[in-house]
């Protein structure tokens, strides 16, 4: 783990920690505000996971679809017999087990890092199933860029890796 990883997760746990001691405080009282707490609570618990559950390929794809939420990009999909055109971004959280849900528009879809191989290209992620029967694919209006790549030179050597551009191994390369 990098150290910039380490800082952040140390974070995330100095508010996770506060945040439950605050809540125990407040199950005793009868307020929406309480279940909301609850729900930020989970919240925090997914970013965790984000740094702890999942492998380099899967992070990459998740901050990438957060950057697309972040800074109004749009993804389209196509799974199975499903189709949703551009459309925004809603949530990406990361469950128990390496689980990651995405909403895209009114559509959730999600997957289950381990059981999954990656193709990366500059604006899509293809995700195949391990055992080939099923694939998603994702379409981004903001391509990846050579700083998120840079980030994770680990992802060169992933096992669940099966294609990387050549554009993109450039980037992460630093050639």
């Amino acid at each position: 783990m990098r150290e910039e990883d380490e800082a952040l997760l140390e974070c995330l746990e100095d508010v996770y920690h506060n945040f439950e001691i605050a809540l125990k405080k407040a199950q005793k009282i009868r307020s929406i505000h309480v279940q909301k707490f609850e729900q930020l609570l989970n919240e925090l618990r997914s970013e965790r996971r984000v740094f702890e559950d999942i492998s380099i390929p899967a992070r990459l794809i998740v901050e990438q679809l957060l950057e697309s939420q972040f800074k109004v990009g749009q993804v389209a999909l196509e799974a199975e017999y499903l189709r949703q055109s551009f459309t925004g971004v809603e949530a990406v959280k990361v469950e128990e087990f390496g689980i990651i849900r995405v909403k895209l528009g009114e559509v959730e879809i999600s997957w289950r890092d381990g059981n999954y191989s990656y193709y990366l290209y500059p604006d899509k992620v293809e995700l195949r199933a391990t055992d080939e029967k099923s694939s998603i694919k994702l379409f981004f209006s903001i391509s990846f860029n050579r700083q998120s790549l840079e980030r994770f030179p680990e992802i060169l050597i992933s096992p669940n890796v099966v294609y990387i551009h050549p554009q993109l191994e450039k980037w992460i390369r630093k050639v």
